[in-house]
């Protein structure tokens, strides 16, 4: 079977989709879905929280949608940047079509906590961990198991704000309340970060090659937690790039288990030439509007158009061995910078179509390149 032409699917699918976009930064540019719409919120001030939830229930946006729809005879389906359950209800309401999992999914697999314990449970490579409420006796035990510094995770956090570093109780008492329960771990020195993006269709699993994660890295911020960039390729080894699709093929067997479908991705840690899977992202990511137009410039059936198709109710058939195929694919090239500011929120992006480093132990990037533009 030769390469299918998903764009002319969802063009000629009974829907009219709605993109929710509470971030700017989290936008995508999709100019050849002909019923695609992007409904913004900084196009009601009224609305105060940057929440999906909150847009989609104000009163003007559903008799927008319902206009725009019945108009012409064609049934809204609603695409959050992450699922909630005020989405889940307002789609149930109204009867739209809610292109996301449902919330409970989103939020099992996004507690740090919990990834990490299902992890353990299905025999995935994770960093050693230990779960304990947040004390000075309970810091000074880990540091006796882990060594001196650790990292400390909450159950929730955006950005790298649930995870901390230490290696003194002065220097972390503040950062978490006292008792929550924390995810204990030793901080790995001279390690690297990578991502991938990942559909997973009836068909079966479709994932991006792995990408190289800019990660704490200054001027562009000031945590050493939160994510600045990634690139593509990796600069990994091959044999960590295998590792990772084959950790990536296990973890989605549990995600098929679960009940979850379309697209996701997944954070791994690189110290001393092993792979440990860090975290998932159980909905669209940071980097999936880049890598969709790295995709859409290779005329590559783009991975978000596979998850659109995972929740309509088409008949479609594809070469999934061809799809996968991208996986290998040498000419997915490029790096975006998303610096920081002092709330530590993106200020910017910056797209190259060239990858920044060579080296992924290197992480050093020209402060230089903040005045290039998108």
């Amino acid at each position: 079977m030769s390469k299918i032409n998903l764009e002319n699917i969802i063009n000629n699918s009974p829907y009219f989709f709605f993109f929710l976009v509470v971030d700017k930064f989290l936008d995508i540019n999709l100019p050849h879905l002909k019923n695609f719409e992007k409904i913004y919120l900084s196009d009601y001030p009224s609305i105060k929280q940057k929440n999906s939830g909150k847009l989609l229930s104000n009163p003007n946006v559903i008799n927008y949608i319902l206009k725009k729809t019945q108009s012409k005879n064609l049934i809204p389906a609603i695409i959050p940047f992450k699922p909630s359950a005020k989405v889940d209800f307002i789609c149930k309401k109204y009867k739209w079509l809610n292109i996301s999992n449902p919330s409970p999914i989103n939020r099992f697999l996004e507690d740090k906590i919990k990834f990490s314990k299902l992890c353990q449970k299905f025999n995935l490579p994770v960093i050693p961990f230990s779960i304990d409420s947040f004390s000075q006796k309970n810091f000074i035990k880990y540091q006796q198991i882990y060594g001196s510094k650790l990292v400390l995770q909450t159950h929730f956090g955006w950005a790298g704000n649930s995870t901390f570093f230490g290696q003194s109780w002065d220097e972390i008492k503040n950062k978490i309340s006292p008792k929550v329960i924390t995810k204990f771990s030793p901080f790995l020195k001279s390690s690297y970060s990578l991502l991938n993006n990942c559909c997973l269709t009836k068909f079966g699993l479709i994932q991006s090659p792995p990408a190289l994660q800019y990660t704490g890295i200054k001027p562009y911020t000031q945590n050493p937690f939160t994510t600045v960039g990634r690139q593509w390729p990796s600069m990994a080894p091959l044999k960590i790039i295998k590792n990772i699709q084959q950790i990536t093929n296990n973890f989605s067997s549990i995600l098929k288990e679960i009940g979850y479908k379309g697209f996701f991705g997944l954070d791994f840690i690189v110290h001393q030439n092993r792979v440990y899977l860090l975290e998932c992202n159980p909905r669209l990511t940071a980097s999936f509007d880049f890598y969709t137009q790295i995709e859409k410039n290779l005329q590559i059936n783009p991975l978000f158009y596979f998850h659109l198709l995972e929740f309509l109710k088409i008949n479609y058939q594809i070469d999934i061995k061809f799809e996968q195929s991208r996986f290998d694919n040498p000419k997915i090239i490029g790096s975006e910078l998303t610096p920081k500011n002092k709330t530590n929120n993106t200020s910017k992006k910056i797209h190259f179509n060239y990858p920044l480093l060579k080296n992924p132990h290197s992480l050093s990037i020209p402060k230089d390149l903040l005045n290039e533009k998108n």
